[in-house]
């Protein structure tokens, strides 16, 4: 199937639409904890500087300069900073954001940049994806603009780490493996693909730990359908490159503490979550069928976009129950109009519909109204399973499945399995979103196809909900959503940067910068911040914008919290800036 001009069009329009929102505020909000260890780590510093102690950990010394904290650093700098800021994580993506930094400059929006260029690459490459395996440009073009205007995808293509480059990394291994299955299905040998293939697991395996439930869900795939026996020799010595080189990342690099480090977060956590009285309640909590369900179900219902934000709207189990019901007799229903085509059917349909406005759901009309189309939804994307004719297009819809929910599966095992739920979070399962926008993309197609005349409504109801869902992206863009920014009350902009101006503009040979040092809750969490007594983490976070060869005299003062002063050589203080505790430290 060639692309029509008109395809070309719309999908321009779908990747300018997805820039424009992700761009949209892109350095509007300072960056945060987890941005300012990408950014340092892309250069090779430790947080708290293990890595610099030619200007912080050097006995009898106190103060140093921009020039020493810009001295150049060794590879052994580069693991140490990756090993203590990010447990060992990631090492691809900040050999990529390194050398970017190095071309397009330290400031949050260019840093920031780099993860919106590979959000909208995931969108074409979903587009193309979607045109190769399943032969359907509407298709492709539809899950392209859902997955465009995502607040999962919106939110992390914003942020200084690693989530834009794995999402992209994961879903081009899953292009290259199904290409390498449906070659083997028809006889044709290409051994480049397997080779690529291998080396994108190596990539993805250094992007992010968890990227390995993709290739776990390959694998599942293969032991349930491939039948072919050059696939079952060859798929597995592709995946021993990946495996090799984060073998070695593990054993010899900077990832050499990763499962130490893990361990002892673990017990951390496990400590918080059984606590009495627990103070992390609703955020670390013991790992119970209840406590796992409650967190579950949003990431599950969040996972598709139909679904999007119901379980936080909707008021009630038994208004719950009630929506299900109805839901079941509006399929139900559906099903007798399919038979004999009698409207009567879709009359009562209709009739549930209003029932169901009027007297059970009341303000809350729309959610409920959107859980009956979800169920819907759910219907017709059954009705497409079992027309789907082909062995291999049979096999693929099994795969879709599989990759949608066996990430936030592995989750679920290892909360229970570490008995807390502190890692139960949406990100670290979101390589499946772009298989479930297939799914719905799917379901939205069959409506169209299959149902008339009640694709209209189908349609219209999912519009609505597409409507209130922009309330969700306004809320990720103007940084107040606890779900995907993790606060309500938004950041201001970076305050390191102007305090860098400040210093520039204002000393003079003689003077000294100080610093305060304050140590964050989350230190204790890490073994090799547990024990801070005199935190250089702002003094470091300024110097990232001061020049590099600089002769500024600085220090940091473990009495003073939260001010940076400027000590003229005359006594005399002045005050450059007060973080106020964590008022200014995202």
């Amino acid at each position: 199937m060639t692309l029509s001009r008109y395809a070309y069009l719309i999908l321009t329009f779908i990747v300018i639409l997805a820039f424009s929102l992700r761009v949209y505020n892109l350095d509007k909000h300072g960056i945060f904890f987890d941005e300012k260890a990408s950014v340092l780590i892309s250069q090779g510093m430790a947080m708290e500087g293990n890595s610099q102690k030619n200007c912080f950990h050097t006995e009898g010394k106190n103060t140093f300069t921009p020039k020493e904290f810009w001295a150049e650093k060794n590879l052994d700098d580069y693991y140490d900073s990756i090993r203590r800021s990010d447990i060992g994580n990631s090492p691809f993506y900040y050999v990529v954001l390194h050398n970017w930094i190095n071309m397009f400059g330290l400031s949050d929006f260019s840093a920031r940049f780099l993860s919106v260029l590979f959000s909208c690459a995931t969108i074409l490459l979903l587009f193309f994806f979607i045109k190769e395996h399943f032969n359907n440009v509407p298709l492709a073009l539809l899950a392209s603009f859902l997955m465009a205007i995502e607040p999962f995808f919106i939110a992390y293509s914003q942020q200084i780490r690693n989530y834009s480059l794995s999402f992209f990394l994961t879903l081009l291994a899953t292009h290259i493996f199904l290409k390498i299955i449906k070659n083997e299905e028809k006889g044709v040998k290409n051994n480049g693909l397997y080779l690529f293939y291998g080396i994108l697991s190596a990539m993805c395996l250094l992007s992010h730990f968890l990227t390995a439930t993709v290739f776990m869900a390959h694998g599942l795939y293969v032991l349930l359908f491939v039948r072919k026996m050059r696939a079952w020799v060859l798929l597995p010595l592709s995946l021993s490159i990946g495996a090799t080189v984060f073998g070695y990342w593990i054993t010899f690099g900077g990832g050499n503490y990763t499962f130490q480090t893990l361990s002892y977060q673990a017990k951390i956590y496990y400590k918080e979550a059984h606590a009495v009285p627990n103070l992390h309640v609703g955020y670390i909590d013991p790992a119970t069928v209840e406590n796992v369900s409650k967190k579950s179900l949003p990431i599950f219902t969040d996972l598709f976009i139909s679904s999007n934000g119901l379980t936080s709207t909707i008021a009630g189990k038994k208004s719950l129950l009630l929506a299900f019901i109805i839901s079941i007799f509006s399929i139900f229903a559906l099903l007798k109009y399919r038979e004999n085509k009698n409207l009567k059917w879709l009359q009562g349909i209709l009739a549930l519909y209003v029932l169901a406005v009027i007297f059970a759901f009341k303000e809350q009309s729309i959610s409920y109204l959107e859980v009956i189309n979800c169920g819907l939804l759910f219907y017709l994307l059954t009705e497409y399973w079992r027309n789907t004719k082909g062995e291999i297009e049979r096999k693929q819809n099994w795969f879709l499945l599989i990759l949608t929910f066996l990430p936030t599966l592995f989750l679920i095992f290892f909360t229970f399995k570490n008995g807390h739920t502190f890692g139960l979070t949406q990100r670290y399962s979101g390589f499946s979103f772009p298989y479930s926008i297939i799914l719905v993309s799917l379901a939205l197609i069959q409506a169209g196809v299959k149902s008339k005349p009640m694709n209209y409504a189908i349609w219209v109801v999912f519009v609505i909900h597409l409507f209130s869902l922009t309330q969700t992206i306004q809320q990720v863009l103007n940084d107040e959503s606890l779900k995907y920014n993790y606060r309500n009350k938004a950041r201001g902009e970076n305050p390191y940067p102007k305090v860098a101006e400040s210093l520039i503009r204002m000393y003079e040979t003689g003077d000294t910068i100080v610093y305060p040092s304050y140590s964050k809750e989350v230190y204790k969490s890490d073994v090799y911040t547990k024990n801070i007594t005199k935190s250089v983490a702002d003094a470091q976070y300024v110097n990232l914008y001061l020049p590099k060869d600089a002769e500024f005299v600085q220090m940091v003062d473990a009495h003073e919290r939260d001010k940076v002063y400027l000590k003229k050589k005359d006594g005399k203080k002045i005050e450059i800036f007060d973080f106020k505790g964590d008022t200014f430290r995202y």
